[in-house]
C-alpha cells in the first residue's frame, strides 16, 4: 500500500499531516480499534493507514483519516454496507456523509474520514481529502456477483448488506445467539430489505462452498428457528409474520417478517438462479 499512502495529500486547506502515518494489520488492529476490531476481521481485512491532520489555528480538533486494505473489491463494498445510514456523498463507488463522518468504498479500499471535535468548515476539508484519495486509487473493483440474484421490484438498495459473520447479520436483522446459519468466513451473505404491497420484510441469501454445508446449516436453521416448518419450509412466528427457506444450487435463501405466506413465497420464488 505504500505507493498509494504516498499518493495520498500531506496538507489540505492548511490542515497537515500530524508526525508519521500508523499502520495496524490484523494482529494488531485491537490496539487501534479497541472493542471493534471483531468486526473488521469477519472480512478479508489486511491491514490500514492512519494519517492524522491538524491545524495550528485549532489545536484542540483533529480530521482523521483511515485507508483499509480489504484484500478484495467484495469485502471493500461489504465493509461500507455493514454500517451505511447516511446519504449518498457523491465520491467513490458508494460514500455516505453525516455527523462528521465520511465513509466511501474504491476497489478493495474501505475509507472513513472522521472529524474529531468541532472542525471549522469540516465538511469542505473533508471532501476535499476524500477526492484526494479517491483520485489516489486508480482502479475501481467488483461488487459481489450474487447482488445479482435479488429480485429488483420493491428492493431498497440502501439497505443491502454483504457479509460473512452471524454476528453482523444479527446486528442487522436478529436471528439467534448460536450460529445456527453455520456462517463464517467461506461463506458470502446478502441481506436486502424490501417493500412490496405496502408491507415490509427481508430477505437473506446465502452461499455455502459445498453442498454438505449447505444441508447442514439448512438443517441446522429449521431445527432451531423454525422446528414447525421442516416439512413445508414455512413458518409463522411469533410476532405473527412469516418466514420462509429454501435452498438451491449452493444457496440458502431465508424471508424474515413476510406480511402474509403469499408474501414469502412469492419474494422465493423471484430469485433466478441461473446457471450460478
Amino acid at each position: 500500500m505504500n505507493p498509494l499512502y504516498q499518493s495520498v495529500p500531506s496538507e489540505v486547506q492548511g490542515w497537515k499531516a500530524e508526525a508519521e502515518d500508523s499502520t495496524y494489520n490484523r494482529d494488531t488492529l485491537f490496539n487501534y480499534i479497541n472493542g471493534g476490531a471483531e468486526h473488521y476481521l469477519t472480512y478479508q481485512f489486511s491491514e490500514v493507514m492512519v494519517r492524522r491532520f491538524v491545524h495550528p489555528e485549532h489545536p484542540d480538533v483533529e480530521i482523521v483519516l483511515d485507508i483499509y486494505d480489504m484484500s478484495i473489491s467484495e469485502d471493500a463494498f461489504g465493509l461500507f454496507t455493514s454500517e451505511r445510514e447516511d446519504e449518498e456523498a457523491g465520491i467513490g463507488q458508494g460514500s455516505e456523509f453525516g455527523g462528521g463522518l465520511l465513509r466511501f468504498w474504491k476497489d478493495r479500499y474501505f475509507v472513513s474520514i472522521l472529524a474529531v471535535g468541532d472542525v471549522p468548515n469540516a465538511k469542505s476539508v473533508m471532501m476535499e481529502l476524500a477526492r484526494a484519495v479517491a483520485a489516489a486509487i486508480p482502479s475501481t473493483g467488483d461488487k459481489p456477483a450474487m447482488l445479482s440474484l435479488l429480485p429488483r421490484e420493491g428492493l431498497i438498495e440502501a439497505e443491502v448488506r454483504y457479509f460473512h459473520a452471524m454476528n453482523t447479520l444479527n446486528n442487522h436483522y436478529y436471528v439467534a445467539n448460536e450460529n445456527i446459519l453455520n456462517l463464517g468466513p467461506d461463506t458470502d451473505c446478502v441481506l436486502a430489505q424490501y417493500l412490496r404491497e405496502g408491507e415490509s420484510g427481508f430477505l437473506l441469501l446465502v452461499r455455502y462452498k459445498d453442498a454438505s454445508q449447505l444441508h447442514a446449516a439448512y438443517d441446522s436453521f429449521l431445527k432451531n428457528y423454525m422446528p414447525e416448518g421442516r416439512e413445508t419450509g414455512l413458518a409463522l412466528t411469533e410476532n405473527q409474520r412469516w418466514t420462509a427457506a429454501s435452498t438451491s444450487q449452493q444457496y440458502l435463501t431465508v424471508v424474515f417478517d413476510a406480511p402474509q405466506k403469499s408474501w414469502a413465497q412469492s419474494l422465493l420464488s423471484s430469485i433466478s438462479f441461473g446457471g450460478r
